[in-house]
């Protein structure tokens, strides 16, 4: 007897097209005219899709349902096969309808019976999604946009690609509203309101357009700042116009690895290279909220490169540095240079945007804002702090439910609850776990999410998966100091003291202006070490006086020099956590048997009970 074959849960891009008018075309020209339409539409579907590594699951009449592994490729997809219908008068128009989630795909019986089927609330959805496009238009959710849009290559096309919102919808047989936004090739793309339907109705009156390179207006998809990396002046004697250029670019690549920013394309920026600008013309034409300049000299052996990063509308300097560097490998001072503006430049805008939202009162606060005043939390870690950072982002994401920053800040908020014992609800691991699953669900290019799915199967224990999740949002984003931190920090505490210092330290490098936690793998290194008079230093670097853990480095490192001081630090430690128990709290944070045998020594002889 045949059984059910393997389920196996993806994150994929969901696509369904439908060609328009069909049921009038076979009443005005016949079934076999129309039959023969259809036909040539599939083979474009199926041509274009094999080209954009997309697989076709089902075809259905005049419609069709393709998953693809990258929003990206779903969008370049639809794009060619709009250009596509456009070229072709003869064929009807296509609607398009694109959304990412978490699907199961499950085999026929006993694995055979052709390719997987694709089912789950995210094939609905982008059904639904499908059934408000007018003929010839291309409608998305924002999880779609936010990762295809860095991502698409505006030259391989012969027409602008231009993007807008049309305010959100509520769909049927789903709770809350989600945003719809559109892409399309200009003059082909009609950019007009969706057309609401019995599936779908507009919940939002507002249909707005942002041309160019800017994400759409409204102030929800107005929210993360828009940055414009003009190329690099070469000022030296010789012929470095590729140094500089490959500088820009690679600048522009790494920067749009920061889901907190919208990186203006090269396309669009090296429109201006070697022209005299005034800023303000480069706000209006590229509509960017910052700009980001630079030069390169090269003399005798060396290179210095300038950047600074500049408000076009006040013409304001927010940030300036400078960077001399040996050419003994110019690939290897490229890749440095790289990384270390990339990495200030990402801290210095979201520190801007998070003092704007903090000057806010409350009635103001969007999701976005909501995620930014909550962001305080991951540099203070205070109980105080964690409270509203919690009401705040649980606020963002009943504003908007697919807001996957939101989710992937609440993972870190919510396992404080069992990490720290902060303001403490049931079962914060499974509430961080389920809002991590959420978090990559929509937005799988997010390294943030990723690396905090990682720490919640740290904290269950689960280190093999923990380390696969951290690489994993090291190889998404490799230059956010605050992962290169957070991983450091939690392979530190698992007893993996070097690797995790190297990262720490990398993070530190990249963002010298660091919250003091920062400094947590260098004393959990330096007590591995014996070294602990430097614990002491540490401590200190890490000045969190109101952190219980710096109190318990402090009076194990005092422990084991035999200072009289140790049991001033018990003290503090009991002070601030008057239910701590040494070995739960070890355990609880993963520390390998040796360590853990280590840390206790240590407080045992600063005066700690055995035992306890």
């Amino acid at each position: 007897m045949a059984t059910d074959g393997a389920v196996v849960s993806r994150t994929l891009t969901l696509v369904f097209t439908d060609l328009a008018d069909s049921t009038a075309l076979k009443s005005e020209r016949g079934d076999r005219v129309v039959g023969n339409l259809i036909a040539e539409h599939r083979g474009h579907v199926q041509r274009l899709s094999t080209v954009a590594g997309g697989r076709v699951v089902d075809w259905a009449g005049d419609g069709c349902f393709l998953t693809f592994p990258a929003p990206s490729a779903a969008v370049s997809f639809s794009l060619e096969l709009q250009r596509t219908h456009a070229r072709e008068a003869h064929l009807p128009g296509v609607r398009v309808g694109i959304h990412l989630g978490e699907v199961s795909e499950r085999t026929g019986p006993d694995g055979e019976g052709g390719p997987a089927r694709v089912e789950g609330l995210a094939v609905d959805l982008a059904a639904r999604i499908s059934g408000l496009a007018r003929p010839g238009q291309i409608l998305l959710s924002v999880p779609v946009a936010d990762s295809a849009r860095p991502r698409l290559d505006p030259e391989s096309f012969d027409a602008p690609v231009r993007w807008a919102t049309h305010g959100a919808f509520a769909l049927k047989g789903f709770a809350g509203e989600m945003e719809i936004r559109e892409v399309g090739l200009e003059g082909i793309a009609s950019f007009d309101p969706p057309a609401a339907s019995e599936k779908a109705a507009p919940a939002a009156t507002s249909s707005q357009e942002a041309p160019g390179p800017r994400e759409p207006t409204g102030e929800q998809a107005r929210e993360k700042p828009i940055l414009a990396v003009l190329p690099f002046a070469n000022l030296s004697a010789g012929d470095d116009e590729y140094f500089a250029d490959g500088l820009t670019e690679d600048i522009i690549t790494t920067l749009a690895r920061f889901r907190e920013l919208i990186v203006v394309g090269r396309a669009s920026t090296f429109r201006f290279k070697g022209q005299a600008m005034d800023l303000s013309e480069v706000r209006e034409q590229l509509l960017a909220d910052y700009v980001v300049q630079g030069t390169v000299r090269r003399v005798a052996g060396r290179v210095r490169v300038t950047a600074q990063l500049v408000d076009p509308s006040s013409g304001f300097h927010v940030w300036a540095d400078k960077y001399d560097r040996d050419m003994e490998d110019i690939f290897a001072v490229q890749d440095e240079v790289t990384r270390t503006i990339a990495a200030t430049l990402g801290v210095t805008l979201q520190d801007v945007a998070t003092q704007r939202a903090l000057k806010k009162s409350p009635g103001e606060l969007g999701a976005y804002d909501s995620v930014l005043r909550a962001r305080r939390y991951t540099s203070l870690l205070r109980a105080d702090v964690h409270a509203e950072a919690r009401d705040l982002l649980e606020k963002a994401i009943a504003l908007d439910p697919n807001h996957a920053e939101a989710h992937a800040l609440l993972v870190n908020v919510y396992l404080a609850e069992h990490r720290f014992g902060a303001n403490p609800r049931p079962d914060p691991i499974g509430r961080a776990l389920a809002a991590a699953e959420k978090a990559t669900a929509l937005d799988p290019q997010s390294a943030y999410a990723r690396c905090w799915l990682g720490i919640v199967h740290f904290f269950r224990g689960e280190n093999d998966t923990f380390q696969a999740e951290a690489q994993r949002a090291l190889d998404l984003n490799p230059n956010d100091p605050e992962i290169l931190a957070d991983i450091g920090h939690y392979l530190a505490f698992m007893g993996e003291f070097e690797r995790g210092l190297a990262l720490s330290r990398q993070a530190r490098a990249l963002n010298p202006l660091h919250p003091g936690w920062y400094f947590f793998s260098e004393a959990r290194y330096d007590y591995d070490r014996r070294s602990y008079e430097n614990v002491l230093t540490d401590v200190e670097r890490i000045s969190m006086p109101h952190f219980y853990w710096t109190h318990l480095l402090a009076a194990a490192a005092r422990g084991q020099l035999g200072r009289p001081d140790a049991e001033d630090a018990l003290a503090e430690l009991l002070a601030r956590k008057p239910d701590f128990s040494a070995r739960a709290e070890l355990e609880k944070w993963n520390a390998a048997p040796e360590d853990l045998e280590h840390l206790m020594e240590g407080l045992r002889k600063a005066g700690w009970a055995d035992g306890a």
